[in-house]
């Protein structure tokens, strides 16, 4: 697939306060990037409307990325969980423009296009609604939900966001292994890590 997708959107969470990091993960630099930058160009290489969605430190990050051709939403209640910037998120969505939506955060350091390109591929060759990712014999995020589930991740509720729906509708759930989808970051020891297998690269 080498062209760009026109009506599957990206929706990237970056709402969170990183409470137990103690600093804004978004703003966190990897080869050369922020966090969130990197999450963006990724999303942009695969399609033209990708949405970001702040909360905590919505000045400071935002002033980051003015300058990506994407929509920024704000969660003012973003304390509530991501479910709620999921529901702000597709909020932006109209569902006779899109067929799908891929969901995504910005703190899985190593989601990239190639992933991404990957998972639009599998899903458009599945009859299945959801594909998600699988990692330690999970599923979760990122993952794509077809227009069916767009009333459904409207009206989410919760801590869990997107990955109660995928549990509660395993039937329906295409899978691709992304093992290193476990790796996220929560607290410096978990940056530390992420940071020195890089340069090891």
């Amino acid at each position: 697939m080498n062209q760009k997708s026109n009506n599957i959107a990206i929706i990237i969470l970056a709402a969170g306060s990183s409470s137990r990091l103690g600093r804004p993960k978004q703003l966190l630099e990897l080869h050369g990037n922020t966090l969130l930058q990197n999450s963006i160009n990724a999303a942009l290489n695969i399609s033209k409307n990708v949405i970001v969605v702040l909360g905590a430190n919505e000045k400071l990050i935002r002033s980051t990325i003015l300058d990506f051709p994407i929509e920024i939403f704000l969660n003012e209640n973003f304390t509530e969980g991501m479910s709620s910037s999921i529901r702000v998120g597709m909020s932006g969505l109209e569902k006779e423009k899109y067929k799908a939506v891929l969901i995504m955060l910005c703190d899985q350091p190593f989601v990239d296009a190639i992933l991404l390109k990957k998972m639009i591929s599998v899903f458009e060759k599945s009859e299945l609604p959801i594909l998600a990712s699988e990692y330690e014999g999970k599923v979760g995020v990122p993952a794509i939900f077809d227009v069916s589930f767009f009333q459904k991740l409207k009206t989410l509720e919760g801590q869990k966001g997107a990955k109660a729906l995928i549990t509660n509708n395993l039937e329906r759930v295409e899978r691709v292994i992304f093992e290193k989808g476990k790796i996220d970051i929560d607290t410096e020891e978990d940056w530390k890590k992420i940071k020195n297998n890089s340069l090891k690269d």
